[in-house]
């Protein structure tokens, strides 16, 4: 056994850790000790075996509950999926139950990638919806889309490339017999926590479903995704009721680790509404701190003005710097087509690590002929 472990951990250092404070483009952070050893303890679970496992569905139960709490609507319905990906395919089963014989949807052109695989899967036609100036979905040309043709129509909460907010309030009033489905992944964890931010709680009427991964800022192991829906009558449409199984199954993925939702339960439990409140300001402290140590370093700006903790950050020559500061260990990524490096500050990214990284930043700009 020392020998297959040892091998574990040669290979997994030769990858950063989260620990070092270097990894500045995940949208994932270093899961907490308690959520951890939830996972252990339900590891051996299978949420589909309710038969044999039947306490693993309370935690599930509280789990959807104090995302309720958070977001202005009691008895919402839901479950935890392995992630953002599942959880939006799940929405637009949703949507095509609820409206059958729709097939367009409209998606802005910043949506994630999972929007694209949905369609595919579920047969359904994409209509692009393009950005307007400050990156957000264009309100009227979602307005003059929207027919009887339309099934649903997508908006995002913290966008993959620029962590723009989408004008989910403006789109809410024009949804009334659209299915409205809110892609929340990232900053579901971080817009209910501060104030004066774009709102994508269920008291918005017309919004039926949201995405919210808990292994981004909820500090949880990866896989730990939720989607949520206004009430139970989403998932009712989604039963399957296999012979060998005593309840209806309304998942998309059939077994399921308990010990993913264990996780989540644990850190929702252990640190609270205000435990996350706290981490949220820091992390946006923290973002207020990069953008002042930004401004001392000619050529580079941020692509727009940051709503969450996700900083874009762009310059002429900002391929060329990317290339350096990835050979001084910098854990980043490049969107090609604002030609932006994203630096998302989670919880492990100190602001001496932003000191050290626009320190390096500076010098790469300034090497650059």
């Amino acid at each position: 056994m020392n020998d297959v472990l040892g091998r574990l951990m040669e290979l997994r250092k030769k990858d950063p850790f989260f620990a070092d404070g270097r990894i500045l483009s995940s949208v994932c952070t270093e899961p907490s000790d308690v959520s951890l050893e939830a996972y252990r303890i339900f590891s051996d679970v299978n949420v589909l075996d309710r038969y044999v496992f039947p306490n693993s569905g309370e935690l599930e139960m509280d789990v959807i509950k104090w995302f309720s709490s958070i977001l202005g609507k009691k008895n919402l319905s839901g479950y935890v999926t392995s992630g953002g990906t599942e959880a939006n395919i799940q929405a637009l089963w949703a949507a095509k139950k609820k409206y059958p014989g729709r097939r367009e949807i409209l998606v802005p052109e910043s949506a994630h990638y999972s929007l694209d695989k949905a369609a595919d899967l579920l047969e359904l036609e994409i209509k692009w919806i393009p950005l307007d100036e400050k990156f957000k979905a264009d309100v009227a040309s979602i307005q003059e889309g929207i027919s009887d043709e339309t099934l649903a129509v997508v908006l995002t909460a913290g966008t993959s490339a620029l962590g723009v907010v989408d004008p989910i309030t403006e789109v809410n009033g024009l949804c009334g017999d659209v299915f409205f489905h809110v892609d929340a992944a990232f900053a579901g964890m971080v817009l209910p926590f501060l104030e004066n931010s774009e709102r994508i709680d269920f008291g918005l009427v017309n919004i039926d479903s949201l995405t919210i991964d808990p292994h981004k800022m909820g500090y949880t192991p990866i896989p730990s995704g939720c989607i949520l829906f206004r009430d139970e009558s989403y998932m009712k449409r989604l039963r399957f009721k296999p012979s060998y199984l005593e309840e209806p199954l309304p998942t998309l993925t059939g077994s399921r680790s308990a010990g993913f939702i264990a996780a989540v339960w644990a850190n929702l439990m252990f640190y609270g509404v205000e435990g996350f409140r706290s981490k949220v300001w820091e992390c946006m402290e923290n973002t207020r701190f990069l953008l002042s140590l930004l401004e001392g370093v000619e050529g580079v700006e941020p692509v727009i003005e940051p709503e969450i903790n996700f900083v874009a950050l762009t310059s002429d020559s900002m391929p060329q710097v990317y290339g350096l500061l990835l050979e001084r260990g910098w854990a980043l990524s490049l969107d090609r087509e604002t030609n932006s490096i994203r630096i998302v500050v989670m919880p492990h990214v100190s602001r001496e690590v932003l000191e050290d990284f626009v320190g390096d930043l500076r010098e790469c700009m300034n090497s650059i002929p």
